[in-house]
């Protein structure tokens, strides 16, 4: 790999890994200063949050990534400003929506009616679209460092906040979300001012651009159908917690997601990585299918290495969060599933996005999605958030299953399957027994020791053999 391709994914990336070090404070805080039925509520805002993104953006983002370097540099901003038509249209509608069933809305959040809650919503909902063309116009312009400036800003200005209103408000759930939503403005203004340039108010009135709102609309709205399917199946979970539980098994639930943290920032640093890699490599020698292969290889052992630390460590991460969130150790086990699946579906999903036959994209979703829903249904009112994970783990193997199958189908490449769903397996026996052997932390750390040991087993021969002739 180029030094400058990995300069690259280093500049993008360290803001996540910061991130995530001042998200693991701000975690230990908040637990210390809710309950979890807080937390339950915060995670529902959180969800309407992005819902809201989905409907109000209409795919008009995607546009703007996929025209931004085909139009001029001095026509960009008039791209953002037609990008941006649409999306206040529709988030005007669902403003005055908000609005006019704020009672039923609040009481579906948070469990009551509340119009100043909804005035918030409202105002995340706003400000969130905003700061997601600013933070596109940051990247687009490949400020790689600043891009992982606003995530460290963003996860600082939440701490900061989170300190100062609990002092204010005490232990109350809007502590939270309050912090969020001026975290989000802040941001905002910093984004605009960094990306100024393009947000100046005369480039509305630019005429000569490549791409007509007809043409942004007509590329950007099919996405909306594929967001918003895979947003139900990554969070359906939680709308089921919320159906058939209660607030505090929600909370317990978001709490035992952040616990996976360290797995989730891997699958976002490596996503935002490994694209541009594959494509790159696929363009310059398409029959060098070897090379998938071995990056799937090593994405698969680390990922899994990762997990079983995580399991591991669960019990230590729970005393972090206190007493009152214990119960999460027992919720996260099966949550790993998630990112680790995820990921190692990123190598093996390439033949499908080499090909552009992404259609297949919605199906696989529709699927899993469909799996999601009906495994929550059927476990969330009898195990509550352990339900939950159990759903969510499963639907993401049938997710990994069908994104490497129907890959397989257009660009046919030797990946370790079978060592692949040997590993699921004994992560889950694994998982299921850190469970019922929850009091007992040494056996715990004995059964992961040997967890690891048969997963370098089946892959140190591979691995070894890569690194020493330089494979990768």
């Amino acid at each position: 790999m180029k030094g400058s391709l990995i300069n690259k994914f280093i500049k993008f990336s360290y803001g996540n890994w910061v991130g995530l070090v001042l998200g693991l404070i701000t975690t230990m805080i908040v637990t210390r200063i809710l309950p979890p039925n807080a937390f339950g509520k915060v995670s529902m805002y959180d969800l309407i949050l992005q819902i809201g993104l989905i409907i109000t953006i209409f795919g008009t983002d995607q546009s703007f990534i996929r025209f931004f370097y085909e139009e001029h540099s001095e026509n960009r901003g008039a791209l953002l400003y037609n990008c941006l038509r649409l999306p206040l249209i529709t988030t005007a509608i669902m403003v005055a929506v908000i609005i006019l069933l704020n009672e039923p809305i609040s009481r579906f959040v948070i469990g009551e009616a509340n119009f100043k809650f909804s005035v918030i919503l409202v105002i995340g909902i706003v400000f969130q679209l905003v700061f997601r063309f600013g933070q596109l116009v940051i990247r687009m312009q490949q400020k790689a460092s600043l891009y992982s400036m606003l995530q460290i800003y963003n996860s600082l200005f939440n701490l900061i906040f989170v300190i100062i209103l609990y002092y204010l408000l005490g232990s109350d759930f809007k502590v939270m979300i309050y912090a969020k939503v001026i975290t989000m403005i802040l941001l905002t203004f910093i984004a605009i001012y960094f990306g100024r340039n393009i947000w100046k108010i005369s480039n509305r009135v630019v005429k000569n651009v490549k791409h007509s709102q007809l043409e942004i609309i007509k590329y950007g709205s099919p996405f909306v159908l594929t967001i918003f399917i895979t947003w139900l199946f990554q969070s359906f979970d939680k709308i089921a917690l919320r159906q058939w539980s209660d607030f505090e098994e929600l909370g317990l639930y978001a709490a035992a997601m952040r616990l996976v943290a360290l797995v989730m920032v891997l699958r976002t640093s490596f996503s935002t990585f490994w694209t541009p890699v594959a494509y790159e490599k696929f363009e310059k020698n398409p029959g060098d299918k070897s090379f998938f292969s071995n990056i799937t290889l090593v994405v698969s052992f680390v990922m899994f290495f990762i997990a079983i630390l995580s399991i591991a460590t669960k019990d230590v991460i729970v005393l972090l969060l206190g007493p009152e969130f214990k119960e999460a150790s027992d919720i996260m086990p099966f949550l790993v599933f998630m990112p680790i699946l995820y990921t190692i579906s990123e190598t093996t999903v390439v033949g499908i996005n080499f090909y552009k036959k992404t259609f297949w994209h919605i199906l696989i979703a529709s699927v899993a999605c469909i799996f999601n829903i009906i495994g929550n249904m059927l476990l969330v009112p009898k195990f509550g958030a352990l339900g939950a994970s159990l759903s969510t783990a499963f639907s993401f193997i049938v997710f990994f299953t069908l994104r490497t199958q129907i890959s397989q189908m257009y660009y046919k490449v030797r990946y370790p399957l079978k060592r692949i769903y040997l590993m699921v397996l004994i992560v889950s026996i694994y998982g299921l027994l850190s469970i019922i052997i929850n009091n007992s932390w040494w056996m715990n750390i004995i059964i992961s020791m040997l967890t690891i040991g048969f997963l370098i087993l089946m892959f140190y021969k591979e691995l070894y053999s890569n690194f020493l002739k330089k494979k990768l």
